[in-house]
């Protein structure tokens, strides 16, 4: 399975919960499902920050041919309007995380840099690879409650407007059939023949119970 498949059938799984805690203030309204940047502004990145944010996040969910990927949906904006109403506890931990990143990326490059703080995933044991988790995380909740990641990746086609509603095909049942079942489904059903050996095994439980 690919990892694309694979992040997208874990956000199928949390879609509905995700789309209520999106961030307010970030969101601009075109009467569809999913968020987009509209003329959202940094509130707590700083362009430089945003701008390696937004290159890993692509690295995570990338372009393909079925649909945009996390640049093309903002998703790095997302993270920014998150962070900027969380604790000074965790932004410190991603801008420290993000520093980690660049500083690993210097010795070889930006992929083989995001490679290792993949490594361990499950289970990680450093602060890069706690990074990458959140990182992942931000990624795939950012991605799939956008309108690109909802309409275009998951192909949700809900909150449609219908100028028609087409009506389920009814199959008529003739009326000797019909009346044919309502007698069948108005017999009283035979009781349940129960074996001698049976028998003796309930009566054996029922003593067992009053003692």
């Amino acid at each position: 399975m690919e990892r694309r498949t694979a992040i997208r059938i874990v956000a199928l799984g949390t879609l509905a919960s995700k789309l209520d805690v999106v961030a307010a203030g970030m969101c601009h309204s075109t009467g569809a499902v999913g968020w987009s940047a509209g003329n959202y502004k940094l509130r707590f990145f700083t362009s430089e920050e945003n701008e390696l944010l937004d290159r890993l996040m692509e690295m995570i969910i990338p372009a393909d041919s079925h649909s945009p990927g996390a640049h093309a949906a903002q998703v790095s904006l997302f993270a920014d309007s998150m962070l900027a109403a969380s604790s000074v506890a965790i932004q410190k931990q991603w801008r420290e995380g993000l520093i980690q990143v660049q500083s690993e990326a210097a010795k070889s490059s930006l992929a083989e840099a995001l490679a290792k703080s993949a490594f361990n995933e499950g289970h990680p044991t450093t602060d890069l690879q706690r990074f990458f988790r959140a990182l992942k995380l931000m990624t795939v909740n950012g991605y799939y409650t956008s309108a690109i990641g909802i309409h275009q990746d998951l192909q949700y086609q809900g909150n449609t407007y219908l100028t028609a509603f087409p009506g389920c095909a009814r199959h008529q049942i003739p009326a000797n059939q019909a009346g044919e079942q309502r007698e069948k489904a108005q017999q009283p059903r035979a009781p349940r023949h129960v074996s001698d050996e049976q028998g003796n095994e309930l009566n054996k439980a029922a003593q067992d119970l009053k003692t």
